[in-house]
């Protein structure tokens, strides 16, 4: 049973947030009334302080000053929850909430975001890839981007130049190009990123021990001292719809497995990496008797999986304010049902 995605409709909300000067006048409260949402639930990867060198060509991310206005918008309409808030469903009709998150577990959310939302008294909890904590592995996609932004601000032997093409099956050498078929490499292809790299002399294992991307152990200790939360992001961060049931559930029940003990957590919080497309009711089942709340990445839809929640994506081609976003949300929500398009089906 596989959930319908339309990848149109993708299309469409990015292009509906592009408008959002039109819709920005609409009452925040007055969308959230008609669409019978008391709850959002906003999630992030990374906020740029000055040095991005990680995401910079997947996705726009926000600067500090723009995830405060973020953040400032956020308080002004609802409140912030906790993971126990959640649980016990403390955001009424009356009080509105809003539950923030952080996937990939990045060192960034220790350095730059947790000082802001200690300071603004914001809850968050933060999802681990259990392979890559203490930086003893790296996302094979933060690979693609690494090698693009060296593609992309040097210039190249003849002999360097011809290897690639070959790597790529390419006649003509063309940086573009090469950058764009990066970009499409899977996790199952991680071959060509670690030749490529043997190509441009970089090493993924010095990046890790210098710049350290990912959160220590250490860190992440002193972060739920400090009362943040934290699970599982999966082992290796695959994308779901391309594995079989067995090894989604392998990545699932051994990364919250890790995340669990290794923190000394009581409970079992997992969210899908990329999305929870192509997981199916079967999978659900298996990991309720486990007693897992999960989080899935599809935006403002109604889902009937029992202590699974649809968060919304603050990170686009684009960058976009925390306003124009879940207003867009909201507005699309209201259209889609009234198309009988707000759910998602799982066949």
């Amino acid at each position: 049973m596989k959930i319908i995605i339309n990848i149109k409709q993708m299309h469409f909300k990015e292009y509906l947030f592009k408008f959002g000067f039109i819709y920005n006048f609409i009452p925040v409260k007055l969308l959230l009334k008609y669409s019978k949402k008391n709850t959002i639930f906003p999630f992030y990867h990374f906020v740029d302080a000055g040095t991005n060198n990680i995401v910079n060509h997947l996705y726009q991310t926000k600067t500090k000053a723009q995830f405060i206005e973020d953040v400032m918008f956020f308080k002004r309409h609802f409140t912030s929850l906790s993971i126990e808030d959640l649980k016990f469903e403390k955001s009424t009709a009356n009080k509105y909430g809003f539950f923030l998150s952080f996937d990939d577990g990045l060192s960034n959310f220790y350095n730059v975001v947790a000082p802001i939302l200690l300071k603004e008294k914001v809850f968050a909890i933060n999802f681990l890839n259990s392979n890559f904590i203490d930086n003893k592995g790296l996302f094979y996609r933060y690979k693609v981007n690494l090698l693009i932004d060296i593609l992309q601000q040097n210039d190249f032997s003849k002999a360097k130049k011809e290897a690639i093409n070959e790597l790529f099956k390419l006649e003509v050498f063309n940086k573009q190009e090469v950058c764009n078929l990066l970009k499409k490499v899977s996790i199952n292809e991680t071959n060509i990123i670690d030749k490529l790299s043997k190509i441009l002399k970089f090493s993924f294992s010095d990046f890790l021990k210098t710049q350290k991307p990912y959160l220590s152990e250490n860190q992440i200790l002193e972060l739920v001292d400090k009362g943040f939360s934290f699970g599982a992001h999966s082992k290796r961060h695959p994308r779901y719809s391309q594995i079989s049931i067995e090894k989604q559930l392998n990545e699932t029940l051994e990364s919250v497995q890790q995340v669990k003990e290794k923190f000394n957590l009581k409970e079992s919080y997992f969210s899908f990496p990329f999305s929870d497309d192509g997981v199916t009711e079967a999978f659900f089942n298996k990991i309720r008797n486990e007693k897992i709340v999960s989080f899935g990445s599809s935006g403002l839809k109604d889902d009937d999986m029992e202590n699974h929640y649809q968060r919304i994506p603050m990170e686009y081609k684009s960058k976009y304010s925390a306003e124009t976003v879940i207003k867009g949300e909201l507005l699309y929500y209201l259209l889609k049902r009234l198309i009988k398009k707000n759910k998602i089906i799982r066949n």
